[in-house]
C-alpha cells in the first residue's frame, strides 16, 4: 500500500456522507434521428440507415467503463410534427451494453426537429462541465428551426462540451452547414456514404468520448515547480493528486472514486473531479481511486474524527503536455488531431510501465497522463500526418511541440475595385494529381466569410464560386508561412422584371428566365424564377431570356454589364391575354371538352381540359381546335401584342 501523508487541523465539525455532491457531466450523449429517411438504405447496404446505427452503438457503447455516464435522445420517432423529441435515457452511469437495447422498436417516421433535440440535450449537461453529445441524422431541420443559433449559448454556458456530427448521406453543400456545431466546440464531423463508415465513426467517437479532451496548461518553460495547494475551503478530507511522490497536480482533472468499506451499503459511493478536492467523510475506513488518463492509483485510508484532514495518494507516471506548432510562425493549429502510442521499450528497460493502449485528443494543445516509458505521438491536420518520439518520466510534466509542415492561405472575395469584402462565398482548394478526373483533387473546402486553410507547403488552385461567379487563382504556400489572398469578383448585380405579370392568371414564379453569358464559353448560364429577381454575376456581356407562364410567352435582350453596376431589365414579351370559349346551342350539354392551340405550322403550344382556358400566347397565327363528346370545331386566328382576346368557337 502506497504511503499516504496525513496534516490533521481543527476547527470545526466533519460533515456527514449524505450531502449532495457536485454535478458531473456526461460522458456522451446520443441523439439519434428518428424521421421517416432514416429507414431508407445506402448503397448495396441491406439494413435501414437507423438499424446500422444501432448495430454501431451496440458494438461501441460496451467499451464505455461502467462508471460512464451515458444518455440517449431520439427526435421525430413517434408521431409527424416538430415536437416530438424524447429522453430515451437520462445520462447516467451502468450497463452502457444495453443502450442500445432501447432502440429495439425503434420506428422512424416523422420529421427532423434538430435544433429542439440539441436543445433538450444540452438540458442534460451540467453546465461549465465536461461533455460530449454525438448527433446522428441524415436530413437538416426541416422544422424552421437553425441549431447554428445555438452555437452562442453552447459557448457562453458549455465552454467544455464537444459536439460531433454524422451526417449520413448528405450533399457537401447540406453537410458544411452542420460545421457550424463541430468547429467551435472542437468536435469531429463525418459525411458518411456507407454502413461501415457509420459503424467506424461510432467507434472513433466512443474512443474520443472514453479519453476526453482537455486543454492543456500553458507550457512551461524552464524546470518544473511545484504547485501550491490552495488549503481546503471548508471541513473535510482533501485528496491530492501526486505524479510520482512529490508532484501535486491540482490543476489537472483527476478523476475520484471513494468508497466506504464495511458500512453495508453498497450506494455509499462519492465521486469528484480535480487535482486537489475537499469532501465530507465520516470517521471509517474507506477505499479511494484517483484516475487521469491511462493512470490509476488505489489506496485504503482511515478517516478519524477531526475536523479536517489532508490526504496523498500518488499516480505513478508522467505527462506530456503536446503543441502542434506551425512550421517558422510558431502559431498553434486548431482542429489538429493526435495519437499517442506505446513503443516497445529499449534494451534494458522495465516492460511493466507503458500503457498498451492509444489515446485520441484533439486541439492545439493536450495534456496526457502517461506510464513512464517510450511514446509516438501522430499528429494530423487533415492529410497532413507527422509523427515524433517523446519520453514520459514518472513525476514530470514534460512539454513537446509538434511542428508540422504546412502554411495557412487566408481568403476573402470583393464585390470590385474600392468595396468591402462580402459573404456566402464557397471557396474550394485543389491540387494537381494526375490519376484524378481533370487532373486535379479537392482537397479543402469552406463556406466561412474569411476562411483560413491549413495546408501542406505546395501550390494550390484557388476557386472562389459567388452565384454564378467563378474566380480561379493559384497560390503557392512555404512551411510556416502565412498567406492572404484577396480574390476580386468584379461583380454587378442584375434586378429583371416583368412588365405583363400583373395580367397573367397562373402564379409569378411562372415567369422563368436565363442569363447566358455571350463573350466567355465557360460561363455558366444563371436561371432564376419570379415576377422580380436579382442576380449577381461577373462583368461581362449577356443574353437575358425571359418566359412567361407555361406557353410560349417569351422576349430577350442583349446587355452589357461592368464591375460594380446596378441594373434593372424590365421585358415585356409581344403577347396577349387569350381566352377560349366554346358556344353549343341552347340546351345542348358540352362534355368531355379538350381544347388544342398549335401554330402553322402544326406545333402544339397549348392544351387544356378546361371549359374555358385563360393563357398569355406570343403574338402570332394560331389554329385553336375543341373536341367535345358531341363534336369537333376549328378555326385559325391572328393574336396581337396587348390585347386581351376573347376566342369564341361553334358560332354559327
Amino acid at each position: 500500500m502506497w504511503s499516504i501523508a496525513v496534516a490533521l487541523a481543527g476547527l470545526a465539525l466533519v460533515l456527514p456522507v449524505g450531502r449532495a455532491q457536485a454535478a458531473e457531466g456526461p460522458a456522451l450523449t446520443v441523439v439519434i434521428d428518428g424521421s421517416g429517411s432514416m429507414w431508407g438504405k445506402l448503397g448495396v447496404e441491406k439494413l435501414a440507415k437507423f438499424q446500422v446505427v444501432r448495430q454501431g452503438l451496440a458494438e461501441a457503447l460496451p467499451k464505455f467503463p461502467a462508471s460512464t455516464r451515458i444518455g440517449l435522445i431520439a427526435y421525430g420517432h413517434r408521431r409527424a410534427g416538430c415536437q416530438d423529441v424524447e429522453v430515451l435515457r437520462a445520462p447516467e452511469a451502468g450497463e452502457p451494453a444495453r443502450v442500445a437495447d432501447l432502440l429495439n422498436d425503434f420506428n422512424p417516421k416523422g420529421r427532423g426537429p434538430i435544433a429542439a433535440a440539441l436543445q433538450i440535450a444540452l438540458e442534460t449537461v451540467p453546465k461549465d462541465s465536461h461533455g460530449t453529445i454525438l448527433l446522428v441524422h441524415d436530413d437538416l431541420d426541416n422544422c424552421q428551426q437553425n441549431p447554428c443559433a445555438l452555437i452562442d449559448t453552447i459557448r457562453a454556458q458549455y465552454p467544455r462540451l464537444i459536439i460531433h456530427v454524422l451526417s449520413i448521406g448528405l450533399s457537401h453543400a447540406d453537410a458544411r452547414q452542420m460545421q457550424c456545431l463541430t468547429v467551435p466546440t472542437n468536435g469531429q464531423h463525418y459525411l458518411v456514404t456507407s454502413g461501415p463508415q457509420i459503424i467506424n465513426a461510432i467507434a472513433e467517437v466512443v474512443e474520443i468520448a472514453s479519453r476526453m479532451p482537455r486543454p492543456a496548461s500553458p507550457i512551461a518553460r524552464g524546470p518544473a515547480r511545484a504547485p501550491e495547494i490552495p488549503e481546503p475551503g471548508g471541513p473535510g478530507v482533501q485528496l491530492v493528486a501526486t505524479l510520482g511522490a512529490a508532484l501535486p497536480v491540482p490543476d489537472l482533472p483527476v478523476r475520484w472514486r471513494i468508497e466506504r468499506l464495511g458500512s453495508g451499503n453498497s450506494a455509499a459511493v462519492q465521486r469528484r473531479e480535480g487535482g486537489a478536492v475537499t469532501l465530507p467523510l465520516d470517521a471509517g475506513r474507506y477505499a479511494v481511486t484517483a484516475e487521469m488518463d491511462t493512470l490509476s492509483a488505489r489506496n485504503e485510508i482511515e478517516v478519524t474524527d477531526v475536523a479536517s484532514s489532508r490526504m496523498q495518494i500518488a499516480l505513478q507516471g508522467g505527462t506530456l503536455q503536446i503543441a502542434a506548432i506551425a512550421g517558422r510562425a510558431n502559431k498553434p493549429l486548431d482542429g489538429t488531431r493526435f495519437i499517442v502510442r506505446a513503443l516497445p521499450p529499449a534494451a534494458g528497460e522495465s516492460k511493466s510501465g507503458t500503457a498498451a493502449s492509444n489515446w485520441i485528443a484533439r486541439g492545439p494543445r493536450s495534456e496526457v497522463a502517461l506510464p513512464a516509458g517510450r511514446y509516438e505521438i501522430v499528429a494530423m491536420l487533415g492529410s497532413i500526418r507527422t509523427v515524433q518520439e517523446a519520453t514520459v518520466i514518472a513525476g514530470e510534466r514534460r512539454a513537446v511541440e509538434v511542428r508540422l509542415p504546412v502554411g495557412e492561405l487566408e481568403l476573402a472575395a470583393i464585390p470590385h475595385e474600392g468595396s468591402n469584402r462580402i459573404e456566402q462565398v464557397t471557396y474550394v482548394i485543389q491540387e494537381d494529381d494526375p490519376d484524378a478526373p481533370q487532373g486535379r483533387r479537392e482537397v479543402a473546402r469552406s463556406a466561412a466569410s474569411r476562411p483560413v486553410f491549413a495546408l501542406p507547403a505546395g501550390t494550390y488552385h484557388v476557386i472562389a464560386s459567388h452565384g454564378a461567379i467563378e474566380v480561379r487563382d493559384r497560390v503557392a504556400i512555404g512551411a510556416g508561412e502565412v498567406v492572404r489572398r484577396d480574390l476580386l469578383l468584379n461583380a454587378a448585380e442584375l434586378n429583371l422584371a416583368s412588365g405583363v405579370v400583373s395580367r397573367i392568371a397562373n402564379s409569378p414564379d411562372e415567369v422563368q428566365w436565363r442569363i447566358v453569358p455571350l463573350d466567355r464559353r465557360d460561363g455558366k448560364t444563371l436561371r432564376a424564377y419570379g415576377e422580380n429577381a436579382r442576380v449577381v454575376l461577373a462583368a461581362g456581356r449577356y443574353r437575358i431570356e425571359g418566359r412567361f407562364g407555361p406557353l410560349n410567352a417569351e422576349a430577350s435582350r442583349e446587355i452589357g454589364v461592368g464591375a460594380g453596376a446596378r441594373e434593372t431589365v424590365t421585358l415585356t414579351p409581344p403577347a396577349a391575354r387569350v381566352r377560349l370559349r366554346l358556344t353549343s346551342a341552347p340546351g345542348e350539354p358540352v362534355s368531355d371538352i379538350f381544347w388544342k392551340v398549335r401554330l402553322q405550322n402544326g406545333q402544339i403550344v397549348w392544351s387544356s381540359t378546361e371549359s374555358e382556358p385563360v393563357g398569355l400566347l406570343q403574338q402570332g397565327s394560331y389554329v385553336i381546335e375543341v373536341q367535345t363528346r358531341q363534336a369537333r370545331h376549328e378555326r385559325s386566328a391572328d393574336i396581337r401584342a396587348g390585347a386581351d382576346r376573347v376566342l369564341i368557337i361553334g358560332e354559327n
